[in-house]
């Protein structure tokens, strides 16, 4: 915009004398003026959003930031590395999560007690294999929600589960979040049926 204008200004000082040539440029200046006033003027839009959630009247949801996503992968890998120390630094002092039995965990010391003796008694590992950063309208909340292959190991055999977990992320820590599990059948009652 400011280079047709730039050379506008330079023909009509080489064209002074001729006055139809002056009236014609001054007019496509004045255009070019009020253009750029009617683009530089106008004010930001409010996302619209869509979806709602229940418990908030009015909210709508929509696409995050991929920092949101960044967060939750080294949240994950830390899981995988069963880095306790990264993971609490992670977590907010108040974490709350809700898993997929209905079972609650109330804070960083309860979180780390329950994820300890997991890690021991089936030695979970995640593969995300979706996620979907997410922020709240008018809210301003940002969740991601995300699917992840896990697979345990539980009385020495290997069981492989997808979970989707939804979680809230506030000044970069992981304040809570909700799992939801699918159980998959074992490669040997996949091959039962397939026989059948």
């Amino acid at each position: 915009m400011l280079i047709p204008l730039t050379k506008l200004l330079e023909e009509i000082k080489k064209n002074k004398s001729n006055t139809n040539l002056n009236t014609k440029n001054m007019k496509k200046l004045f255009i070019l003026t009020i253009a750029l006033i009617l683009t530089g003027c106008s004010a930001p839009v409010e996302p619209a959003g869509a979806g709602f959630f229940a418990p908030m009247e009015g909210e709508k949801f929509v696409t995050g930031s991929d920092e949101t996503t960044d967060i939750w992968v080294e949240y994950i890998e830390a899981h995988n590395n069963q880095d306790m120390d990264k993971i609490m630094l992670m977590n907010s002092d108040s974490i709350y999560i809700q898993g997929p039995d209905g079972s609650k965990i109330f804070g960083k010391e309860d979180h780390k007690q329950r994820l300890g003796a997991w890690f021991e008694a089936e030695n979970p590992k995640w593969e995300i294999y979706w996620a979907m950063p997410y922020d709240g309208v008018p809210s301003g909340a940002t969740w991601i929600i995300a699917g992840h292959s896990v697979t345990l190991t539980v009385e020495g055999k290997e069981v492989n589960i997808n979970s989707m977990i939804d979680g809230e992320i506030k000044d970069g820590k992981v304040r809570r979040f909700y799992v939801y599990n699918m159980n998959l059948p074992s490669e040997e009652a996949e091959e039962v049926s397939v026989e059948e």
